[in-house]
């Protein structure tokens, strides 16, 4: 888990600060950044790769590969087909694990929807839905999933900010009916989760 979130933090950096133009990524920037060793970084360097997000260019570094043009109603849309198919293999894959890790995201979730805090709960929001994605248990799904972070999940939803009370509902509904095992009721919480944002 604690791998994941570092994956997750260096996929933001690449995101917000080091997705521009022309702009190449090194392992010792990387390193030095998030203190880590130059192993460590290579790895995740290497995975953000193998999932589309960077790609290797030889004596220069990573360059971020972009999705700018992708049209944000297109994005939503293959992420909602990926992220309902992978919850529906992960309500019978779905190991006491997953539920766990699902609950203590869940209550991070509610901490910082408690203080209004948009940072910490759109990077615990993203962990919540990788971690159901994950719960499938399904190597496609996911490495689909970990692809479309990088468009999905840069698009900030005007209300997004707002409604944090709402938002946590929708994942309350989703969690429970998801570790109770009801198939309809957890994917209509998620289609209702997912596609309540105004055209």
């Amino acid at each position: 888990m604690a791998e994941r979130s570092m994956i997750n933090r260096i996929r933001e950096y690449i995101y917000t600060e080091a997705g521009g133009e022309g702009q190449f990524l090194s392992e010792r920037e990387i390193a030095q950044k998030f203190d880590l060793k130059r192993g460590a970084v290579r790895e995740i360097l290497l995975s953000l790769e193998g999932e589309g997000v960077l790609e290797r260019i030889p004596q220069k570094g990573y360059r971020y590969v972009r999705c700018d043009d992708s049209d944000p109603r297109s994005v939503e849309a293959v992420r909602y087909v990926v992220e309902r198919e992978a919850v529906r293999k992960a309500l019978t894959a779905r190991t006491r694990e997953d539920l766990v890790r699902l609950a203590l995201i869940l209550e991070d979730l509610d901490r910082f929807a408690a203080a209004k805090e948009l940072e910490g709960f759109s990077r615990t929001d993203l962990e919540f839905h990788e971690q159901l994605v994950a719960a499938s248990h399904d190597n496609m799904l996911i490495k689909m999933f970990s692809f479309l972070q990088g468009a999905a999940f840069r698009y900030q939803h005007p209300a997004f900010s707002e409604a944090f009370s709402e938002t946590q509902a929708c994942h309350h509904r989703i969690f429970e009916n998801f570790k109770a095992g009801k198939t309809a009721e957890t994917l209509e919480a998620l289609q209702e989760h997912l596609v309540r944002w105004p055209e």
